[in-house]
């Protein structure tokens, strides 16, 4: 018990060290549905940009500089 907790300050740790440098995150591609507020999020990751999906809406983000790169619409499937 007292390694993990070693393992999960020292993540902690680093974790903020590279937030305050302004490193990129690792996003992992899901899908998500609740289906008691009725809201579907899809994440979706290329070469380039990383894309949100949130009721058919869009929003792309710059894989390096985590900027907004523009918000589309998606067809219901």
């Amino acid at each position: 018990m007292v390694v993990r907790l070693y393992w999960l300050k020292w993540l902690r740790f680093w974790g903020r060290v590279a937030n305050l440098a302004g490193l990129p995150g690792i996003v992992r591609e899901c899908d998500y549905y609740s289906e008691g507020l009725g809201v579907a999020v899809r994440v979706r990751v290329n070469s380039r940009f990383t894309v949100i999906t949130v009721n058919g809406v869009d929003v792309s983000f710059h894989r390096l500089t985590g900027y907004i790169d523009g918000v589309g619409f998606n067809s219901p499937r």
